[in-house]
């Protein structure tokens, strides 16, 4: 098992909260189970928090 996975099993948003325009605008989102490409995802926070909505990414 990796750090960040060892990380991000005690805390989702171990590095930091997902940007607010991709909560705001994942939580309007009527549609599911979409696949989402995140261009840059850096260590993921963006990317965790989309899949954990129910999309893949």
């Amino acid at each position: 098992m990796t750090d960040y996975e060892k990380i991000y099993q005690k805390n989702v948003n171990a590095c930091c909260e997902p940007f607010i325009e991709f909560i705001d605008f994942f939580d309007q989102l009527e549609k599911t189970n979409l696949n989402v490409l995140v261009l840059g995802c850096g260590q993921g926070r963006d990317a965790l928090f989309i899949a954990l909505k129910g999309h893949g990414v």
